[in-house]
Order: structure tokens, then sequence, then C-alpha cells
């Protein structure tokens, strides 16, 4: 459900927005995150990697791709190593 900004200082704020930013309330508390419009191109927007530079990445032959598994072994490992 949509939320509509009614006063006018904040929906001027959000709309010079130009990456995503969070959203905190009076006490300070994170709401959660603002995305601007013109960035609905991007998947993965708390990176700024958009949905292009993904594809470009997966058919790039010097990409080096890594299975889940072998991350999550090396997180253990980092993990066993860790004080």
């Amino acid at each position: 459900m949509p939320i509509t900004i009614l006063d006018e200082p904040t929906a001027t704020a959000l709309a010079a927005v130009s990456a995503p930013q969070e959203v905190r309330g009076p006490n300070g508390v994170l709401l959660g995150q603002f995305i601007p419009a013109a960035l609905t191109n991007i998947s993965f927007a708390e990176f700024g990697v958009t949905v292009e530079e993904l594809e470009r990445e997966r058919r790039d032959p010097n990409t080096k791709w890594v299975s889940p598994e072998a991350v999550m072994e090396r997180l253990r490992e980092i993990d066993r190593c860790s004080p």
C-alpha cells in the first residue's frame, strides 16, 4: 500500500534524493529505505547495481563464480579462525 507524503518539505527532500537513503522517524528509529523512482532499473539498489550491469558481469568470461556451498565453507573457516 503506497504511503502519500502530505507535507511539502518532506516531499521536496525525497524528490531531491538521487541514491537510496535510510528513512528514520523523529526518534531516530530506522523506518525503512527510500529508493528514488529514477532508480527503478536497479536490481540491488543498496549497491547501485543495474540489471544491465548484472547481465554484463554474468556474460564476462573473466568473472569468477563461486557456489553458495563454497561461500558458506569460507565463512565457517573465517569464523573458526576468529577470536
